[in-house]
C-alpha cells in the first residue's frame, strides 16, 4: 500500500510538471490572464455604475428637485393665502359692520335719484324759478336722455342690497335755459336749483352784462340725473295750478274789429266781465 501511494503522488507531480511545461510551450500565463479579466470586469462595472448614476441624476434627482421647487412655490402661495384668510377671519365682525354700513349708504344715495327725468321736469323748474325770482326766458331747449353708467343684474344680485335686484342704469337729460335776469336773482335761481327735489347738476353758467339796463343775458345748462332699476315709479310734476294756453285762442277780438259780432255778446258777457268769471275761464283753457 505504501508503494502504491508513493507511485500515485509521483504520477500527480509528473502530470503537474507536464501541464506547466505544456502551458509554457503555449505561452499562456493564467495568473496574468485572471488579473486582466478582473481589472476589465471592475472597470466595466464601474463604468456602468457611473452611467446609472448619471441617469439617476438627470431623470430622477433633477426632476425631483424641480418638483420640490414647484411644491415649495405652491406652499409659499398657499401660506400667503392662509395668512390673508386668517386676517379676514380675525376681522370678520369689522367687515360685516362695514358691509352693512356700505349697503345703507348705497340705499341712501340711490333714494335721492328719481326714477326718470322728462321734459316736464325741465319746464317745471323754469316755472318754479320764475315764481321766486325776476327771470324771463327767451327759450328752453332739451337734449335726448343719455345713459351714463350701467350695472348688470348679476352684480346687483351679488351685492345683496335690500330693494335692488334689477339692473341699474344711470341717465342724464340736459336742459338749456336762455334767459334775462340780474345778479341777485341769478343767485336765487342757483339756490333754488340745489334745493330742488330732482337730482340736478349745473353744467354751465354763461352770462354777459347788458350795459343799457344792467341786466344779465345768457344761459344756464342743467343736467337732470335719474336712475332706472331702483323700484321707484316716475312722478309727473303737478301743473294743474299753473295757467296754460292762450287767453283768446281764435283771436275773436280781431274778428269783432272787422264787423263780425260773435253770438253770445250782450248781457251774458257783461255779467261774465263784471264777475270776472268769463276772463278766468278763458285764461285756463
Amino acid at each position: 500500500m505504501g508503494e502504491k501511494k508513493v507511485k500515485l503522488e509521483k504520477t500527480k507531480e509528473k502530470k503537474v510538471k507536464e501541464k506547466k511545461v505544456k502551458d509554457k510551450k503555449n505561452g499562456l500565463d493564467v495568473k496574468k490572464l485572471k488579473n486582466y479579466f478582473n481589472k476589465n470586469t471592475f472597470l466595466g462595472i464601474t463604468l456602468v455604475g457611473m452611467v446609472v448614476l448619471v441617469l439617476v441624476y438627470v431623470f430622477v434627482f433633477l426632476d425631483y428637485q424641480e418638483k420640490t421647487t414647484e411644491v415649495q412655490a405652491a406652499n409659499d402661495e398657499l401660506s400667503k393665502s392662509l395668512k390673508e384668510l386668517e386676517e379676514y377671519f380675525n376681522n370678520m365682525e369689522k367687515y360685516q359692520t362695514e358691509i352693512s354700513e356700505y349697503k345703507m349708504a348705497v340705499s341712501d344715495i340711490m333714494s335721492e335719484y328719481p326714477a326718470d327725468a322728462r321734459e316736464e321736469d325741465i319746464i317745471m323748474l323754469a316755472v318754479q324759478m320764475q315764481e321766486k325770482n325776476a327771470i324771463t326766458y327767451e327759450s328752453i331747449s332739451m337734449d335726448e336722455s343719455e345713459s351714463l353708467y350701467y350695472i348688470p343684474a348679476d352684480e346687483i344680485a351679488a351685492a345683496d342690497i335690500e330693494g335692488f335686484s334689477d339692473e341699474l342704469v344711470f341717465v342724464k337729460k340736459s336742459g338749456t335755459y336762455l334767459n334775462t335776469t340780474n345778479y341777485d336773482n341769478l343767485k336765487g335761481c342757483i339756490a333754488q336749483i340745489y334745493d330742488s327735489d330732482n337730482r340736478i347738476g349745473i353744467e354751465e353758467i354763461l352770462y354777459s352784462k347788458n350795459e343799457s339796463d344792467g341786466t344779465l343775458d345768457g344761459n344756464i345748462v342743467l343736467s337732470f340725473y335719474s336712475a332706472k332699476g331702483t323700484g321707484k315709479e316716475y312722478e309727473a310734476p303737478d301743473i294743474a295750478k299753473y295757467l296754460s294756453g292762450t287767453k283768446d285762442l281764435f283771436r275773436t277780438d280781431k274778428v269783432a274789429a272787422s264787423g263780425y259780432e260773435p253770438e253770445g255778446d250782450g248781457e251774458g258777457d257783461e255779467n261774465a266781465d263784471e264777475t270776472g268769471e268769463g276772463q278766468d275761464e278763458q285764461e285756463t283753457r
